[in-house]
């Protein structure tokens, strides 16, 4: 399955309104696998042994913005340690660490997605830019 992108929620000012319903009901096991998204992101979260998850991402955009969801957007290759920054009971978030200090090549990458179900599938997705104006980035299974 590919990924795309929601961009029109016009008028929605609420910002949980935006993009797939969020989910509290989510471990860190339910998540592994790969998800794709906008212009060829790919995002693996995988686990090697104990409670160390790490993550590889191809095409990722170096930015957190708006401006991602362009055709043109500058993307790079990297890998870090993900892990659920929420508490349980509420909304699935997963943070990602890069590895490496060099910021000059992923500028000021999305670091945070939202866990939230679509059509019975688990997407992560993160909201950009203006909540009085949709859009997100969002990755599927």
């Amino acid at each position: 399955m590919t990924g795309s992108l929601l961009a029109g929620c016009s008028g929605v000012s609420d910002a949980a309104g935006c993009g797939p319903a969020p989910s509290a009901e989510v471990s860190q096991a339910d998540l592994y696998g790969s998800y794709s998204g906008p212009h060829g992101a790919r995002l693996d979260l995988t686990a090697v042994g104990g409670t160390s998850a790490t993550f590889s991402v191809k095409s990722w955009p170096t930015e957190d913005g708006p401006e991602i969801l362009a055709d043109d957007a500058p993307t790079f290759d990297g890998g870090g340690i993900w892990k659920l920054l929420n508490p349980p009971g509420e909304d699935g978030k997963v943070g990602l660490a890069f590895n490496g200090p060099d910021t000059s090549v992923r500028g000021t990458t999305v670091t945070e997605l939202l866990v939230g179900k679509e059509d019975g599938h688990t997407v992560l997705f993160a909201r950009l830019g203006d909540p009085d104006v949709c859009r997100t980035f969002r990755l599927t299974p």
